[in-house]
């Protein structure tokens, strides 16, 4: 087995959000996601990209808007399905924390997967690569024991192997993509609508309720840090908030507001002359919208009067309400799909 690395992978970056004044994709399995299928493929939808994985429609939540909620969920559920969804097969190698027994097991099966996926020309999307996110293995060096990696900053860096699922978060979790598998379009619309359904609904599994929420509820846990963040400014108490939160609350209004763009553009794209996704596709336009100005206030990163907290917990209110009328109209259409 000789050095191998994949040449010319850049970070993808969906430009044309940025210059609307949108996030572009946050997350950083989908972030990693879209560069490995823009490297493989030479172009990328990410608005279909983000649709139809259903990462469009999630939201996650901590009590303290803990940046380890965009994380908080059943990772053997959601992440190979998101490349299937995009038209893969998915060679998918997890362990979790209580699984010591098979730490050596899973780590030399994902290892000989990564060099198998990157001999083929495919990067692999792994956990905790750098920053406790998601990023790419897009090269491996046997005598030095290293993997060539791309890290969810875009920043080429390096693993040793025996760090591969234990680098400070003791998971693992590796997904590359395989052959074109055979899931027509229309498939691949009902199951992400089903997903979104089923996510707002809190019938996805999320670890360790209620410091962690999602679906329709997360909006409301959302709200409610704003509110309590609002009062303690308004008590004079504002320099008791750590100089983490404005940052935190930054992450959340990035990851939140990118996919409800995301959300927002892939039903307008599958509507087409349905009235049912109509409707549902400007209710989503109307969630962000209301999430905008929560994005602009946080991409500034600092610490907001209690009176701006407050709107912007409205906001979010706003933003719930909407949501829910267009998983109403979600809804509908499945049930008509069904007929």
């Amino acid at each position: 087995m000789s050095v191998k690395k994949l040449e010319n992978i850049k970070w993808y970056v969906d430009q044309e959000a940025i210059e609307k004044g949108e996030p572009g994709i946050y997350h950083s399995f989908m972030a990693s996601l879209a560069t490995a299928f823009h490297y493989m493929n030479g172009r990328l939808d990410p608005s279909w990209l983000m649709g139809s994985s259903a990462f469009a429609f999630r939201i996650f939540i901590n009590e303290v808007m803990c940046p380890s909620a965009m994380s908080m969920f059943d990772f053997s559920a959601i992440l190979p399905e998101a490349i299937e969804q995009a038209g893969y097969k998915c060679t998918y190698v997890c362990r979790y924390w209580n699984e010591e027994e098979k730490e050596e097991e899973k780590r030399n099966e994902a290892h000989a997967a990564i060099v198998e996926g990157i001999d083929r020309g495919i990067p692999a999307i792994v956990w905790d690569i750098a920053d406790v996110e998601w990023g790419l293995i897009i090269g491996y060096d046997p005598e030095r024991q290293l993997y060539e990696t791309l890290t969810s900053k875009g920043k080429p860096s390096s693993l040793h192997f025996e760090k591969l699922g234990r680098n400070g978060i003791d998971i693992l979790s590796v997904a590359i993509s395989g052959r074109p598998n055979k899931r027509e379009r229309e498939e691949v619309i009902f199951r992400s609508l089903q997903a979104a359904v089923a996510h707002a609904e809190q019938k996805e599994w999320i670890d360790e309720r209620p410091k962690y929420q999602d679906g329709l509820a997360a909006y409301d846990l959302w709200a409610l840090m704003f509110d309590r963040w609002a009062m303690i400014v308004e008590a004079g108490r504002g320099d008791n908030i750590g100089s983490d939160i404005p940052r935190f609350a930054a992450y959340y209004a990035g990851h939140h507001y990118s996919v409800r763009c995301y959300a927002r553009n892939y039903l307008k794209a599958i509507a087409q002359s349905d009235d049912i996704l109509v409707q549902a596709s400007s209710h989503y336009e109307e969630v962000a919208f209301h999430l905008k100005p929560v994005w602009d206030c946080f991409s500034e990163k600092r610490m907001p009067e209690g009176e701006v907290l407050r709107s912007l917990a409205q906001n979010i209110r706003s933003a719930r309400n909407a949501e829910d009328e267009g998983i109403k109209w979600i809804r509908e259409y499945l049930a008509h799909s069904k007929e």
